[in-house]
């Protein structure tokens, strides 16, 4: 009968040992690449496939349950994640020369999508709280992307396709929505949500177009487009499902809305001759 309590005793400490195991596949092929994973806690999960030259990879994950994927293929891109909780989950993608991603994420069930192809294209992601998500994808070269989530169940998403475009994404309370797409170059773009359920998308193609909207309040949604070179858009929302519209097309135009109360609604279309 001894022996069999000790053979159960013996049985579970295994079982809960290898419960406790944390996974980390590495694959460098190429010369001078270098990953350097930090693993602390339960199940947590880590892979990093490097194919190139002189790609940096570094994860750390403190808690339960998270997950980091990082594909590196080319030369000198730069990866860093740093996972603290349970149950977030990072993946980064990286095809080119010189590209950066950084991805922060504190606290439960955060997700981080990172893709980049091309040069030189930096994306920064910060998330603390629950159930946020941050998808950043830059196709081209030295664009620049910046999302920061607070709070529960904030969605950003940012697409960038040609030069020096830059954007940025502050979301600061729950359910937030932001989309921002820029096509051209020298594209700049500013959102920032405080507050619940805010929504805005911004759709940029061109040249040295800048989109500026603050949403601060619950249900205020925002849609600006802009076509062309030079246009100016800026939007404040204050309040409650305040609705602001602005399509700009062509050169050199500006737009400013400012909404104040509760359930305003403008529109405002541009167009050269």
């Amino acid at each position: 009968m001894k022996k069999v309590i000790l053979s159960a005793l013996a049985l579970m400490v295994a079982t809960v040992g290898f419960a406790q195991f944390n996974d980390s596949d590495v694959l460098q092929v190429g010369l001078l690449n270098n990953s350097d994973v930090d693993q602390t806690g339960l199940l947590n999960d880590s892979d990093v496939f490097q194919l190139g030259i002189a790609n940096d990879s570094d994860v750390d994950q403190l808690g339960v349950e998270n997950q980091s994927d990082v594909d590196q293929r080319g030369r000198l891109n730069e990866s860093d994640v740093l996972q603290i909780g349970a149950d977030n989950y990072s993946e980064v993608d990286q095809r080119g020369r010189r590209n950066e991603s950084n991805v922060v994420q504190l606290g439960l069930d955060n997700d981080s999508d990172v893709y980049q192809q091309g040069r030189r294209n930096d994306a920064n992601t910060f998330q603390l709280g629950w159930s946020n998500e941050s998808d950043i994808d830059q196709i081209g070269r030295r664009n620049d992307a910046d999302a920061i989530q607070i709070g529960l169940g904030n969605v950003s998403d940012i697409d960038q396709e040609g030069r020096r475009n830059d954007a940025y994404a502050v979301q600061v309370g729950a359910f937030n929505y932001a989309y921002v797409h820029e096509m051209g170059r020298r594209n700049t773009s500013t959102s920032v949500q405080l507050g619940l359920g805010n929504w805005s998308v911004t759709d940029q193609h061109g040249r040295r177009n800048d989109s500026d909207t603050w949403q601060i309040g619950a249900g205020n949604g925002s849609w600006t487009e802009q076509y062309g070179r030079d246009n100016d858009s800026d939007v404040l929302q204050v309040g409650l499902l305040n609705f602001s519209y602005t399509h700009q097309h062509g050169l050199g135009h500006m737009s400013t809305v400012i909404q104040l109360g509760a359930g305003n609604t403008s529109s405002v279309v541009q167009h050269n001759l």
